[in-house]
C-alpha cells in the first residue's frame, strides 16, 4: 500500500523524535529536570488551569509566591463544591467551607501541578528514559515537550511541556502501558514572574472562625519512635519519603509514602473488624489504582498514579517490624 504524503510526513517526524532521543545527553536530560523543578518552586507565578481524568474535567485558579520568607501558595477550586487549599512552606491546609472543616497536611505527601517533578532527579533519570522532544504552545506561551518512558513496567509515562523562558512545567500529561493519556493538567492562562502580595496567597477562611474545626489528620512520626510497620521487597525505584499516624474516620491509621522522583505510592495499615476473613479487592478511577486486603486485626490499602502491578507489590509486602 502506498503512504499518503500526510503519512509519510507522520513518519518523517517519529523518526525525527527518534534521532532526539539518541542525542539527548545525560546533563541534558537532568537540566531538563532540574530546571522544571526549580521554577515550579522559586518563580512567582499565577494562572487558571485544567485538570482532565476520564471524562472529566475540572478547573483551578493558582497563585504562588517565594520571597526571603519562604514559600506561599493558595489554590482554589472552580468547579463543584469550593475548595481552597494555602501552602506555607512545609505546612498545608485544605479548606471545605461547606462543612467548615480545615485539615493541616505536610507538602511532602502533597505535590500538586505544576510541581509535578521533584528534585530527585537521580533516581528520575535511573526509573525514566528521557527525551526532549519538540517546541509546542501552552496558554500562548511555547514551551519544550520532555517526555518520560517507563524503564519497567512499573510506572506510568509522563509528558512534559515546560515555558521556555522559566522552565515552569504548563502542561503534563500522565500516560498508561498503551501510550494513552489518561491524566493532563495544562494551563488556559498563565502569569510568569509577575509580582505576587502576600495577601493574594493568604486564605479567604479562617480555621478559628465559629462554627469551623480544624484537624491535624497526620501526625509525622518522630525520630525516637521506631516505625511499627514497614514495606520488604518493595518495586524498584522507590523508597519511602514520609511515614506518619493519619486519623480516618475518628481511627489512627499508619501511613508510608513511597516516591521514585514523580509517582508516589501511599501504604494506610488501620485496625480491621474483628472476625473479618481475609480478602482482596482491586479498583481504579482514572490513573489511580488502589489495592486492599485484609488481614486478622488490619486492613492495608496501597494507593497511587502507578499500574495495579506496582500497588498490588506495594500492598502485599507490607509486614509488622519485628521488635528488638
Amino acid at each position: 500500500m502506498k503512504a499518503s504524503p500526510a503519512g509519510l510526513l507522520l513518519i518523517a517526524a517519529l523518526f525525527n523524535s527518534i534521532a532526539a532521543a539518541d542525542t539527548t545527553s545525560h546533563d541534558e536530560e537532568v537540566g531538563l529536570l532540574r530546571q522544571m523543578a526549580s521554577a515550579a518552586r522559586q518563580s512567582n507565578y499565577s494562572g487558571t488551569f485544567v485538570y482532565k481524568h476520564g471524562d472529566q474535567i475540572e478547573t483551578a485558579k493558582i497563585w504562588h509566591l517565594t520571597d526571603s520568607s519562604g514559600v506561599y501558595e493558595r489554590l482554589e477550586t472552580l468547579d463543584g463544591p469550593p475548595l481552597e487549599i494555602v501552602r506555607k512552606n512545609e505546612e498545608v491546609i485544605c479548606y471545605r467551607p461547606y462543612t467548615k472543616v480545615a485539615k493541616v497536611e505536610n507538602w511532602r505527601a502533597t505535590h500538586r501541578f505544576p510541581a509535578v517533578v521533584s528534585e530527585q532527579l537521580a533516581a528520575i533519570v535511573s526509573n525514566y528514559a528521557v527525551r526532549k522532544g519538540n517546541i509546542e504552545r501552552v496558554a500562548g506561551l511555547d514551551c519544550q515537550v520532555t517526555v518520560l518512558k517507563p524503564r519497567d513496567r512499573l510506572r506510568y509515562g509522563r509528558v512534559f511541556c515546560s515555558d521556555l523562558k522559566s522552565g515552569l512545567p504548563l502542561r503534563a500529561k500522565t500516560l498508561n502501558e498503551h501510550g494513552e493519556t489518561i491524566e493532563m493538567f495544562a494551563f488556559t492562562q498563565v502569569d510568569i514572574g509577575s509580582a505576587i502580595g502576600h495577601e493574594q496567597v493568604d486564605a479567604r477562611y479562617d480555621a478559628r472562625a465559629p462554627g469551623w474545626k480544624l484537624e491535624r489528620s497526620a501526625l509525622a512520626i518522630g525520630g525516637d519512635q521506631k516505625p511499627r510497620w514497614m514495606v520488604v521487597g518493595q518495586p524498584a525505584g522507590f523508597r519511602k519519603v514520609l511515614e506518619t499516624m493519619r486519623t480516618i474516620q475518628g481511627r489512627q491509621a499508619a501511613q508510608l509514602v513511597f516516591s521514585d522522583g514523580l509517582a508516589a505510592v501511599s501504604v494506610f495499615i488501620e485496625p480491621g473488624i474483628a472476625g473479618a476473613r481475609a480478602a482482596q479487592e482491586l479498583a481504579h478511577k482514572g490513573p489511580i489504582n488502589a489495592f486492599t486486603r485484609t488481614q486478622p486485626g488490619y486492613v492495608i490499602t496501597a494507593l497511587g498514579e502507578a499500574p495495579a502491578e506496582t500497588v498490588m507489590l506495594f500492598g502485599n509486602s507490607v509486614t509488622l517490624r519485628i521488635k528488638r
